[in-house]
This record gives C-alpha cells, structure tokens and sequence, in this order.
C-alpha cells in the first residue's frame, strides 16, 4: 500500500512537471507537439496517476457515499484542471496563457488540498 501511495505521488509531480515544460515550450512559441514523448507521456502519466488514485480510494474503503470533503475537493480542482487544460492546449486554437495558468493553479489546489486535508 505504501509504495501505491508513494507511486501515486511521482505520478502527480511528473503530470505537473509535463504540464509546465509544455506550457513553457508553448510560451516560447516552440511546438512541443514535435516532440513524440511530450505527445504521448502527459497521457500516460496522467492515466497512471488517476488509476493510482482509483486504487487508492478502493483500498482505503471509500465509496461514493461516504465521500470525504477534501476528495470532493480534488475531484473537483481535478475537473477544473482537465477543463482549462484542454482549453490552453487547444490544437485548434493559439495557446492561451491564461486557461494555462489556471490549470497549473487548479493542479497545485489539487496537490494542496491532498497534503493539508
């Protein structure tokens, strides 16, 4: 359990570390889309930390009717996360600062909310 717990952790600062070296190459106006592992590994490492945390909450009894206050609060800076992130990566569309920083900001409420619940 411990090494799940820890695991889920390393997920969560690498998720956050691809989501800045791609905001930042997108700042730069750098295409980090070039590169095939900053394509490819946001999706793996998100994937393995959402799985990580599934896991987690299955472990520790949880269910969805007993749903502790400060996991309503991940889940939801977690949604808001997914939201502006999509939005600031838009392929369709120029990078938007702002949709960025608002999901960095949503991330690190998610990371806050799960140390100090």
């Amino acid at each position: 359990m411990k090494t799940l717990f820890y695991s889920h952790i390393i997920f969560a600062y690498v998720s956050l570390a691809l989501l800045l070296v791609r905001g930042i190459l997108s700042v730069k106006k750098i295409d980090w889309r070039q590169y095939k592992i900053l394509k490819i590994m946001p999706h793996i490492a998100d994937t393995l930390l959402l799985a990580s945390g599934i896991w987690i909450f299955i472990s520790f009894g949880y269910s969805l009717s007993t749903i502790q206050p400060w996991l309503m609060a991940k889940l939801f800076f977690l949604v808001m996360y997914v939201f502006y992130a999509i939005k600031a990566f838009k392929k369709t569309q120029p990078f938007s600062i702002k949709h960025f920083v608002l999901a960095a900001v949503s991330f690190m409420m998610i990371l806050f909310t799960a140390t100090f619940k």
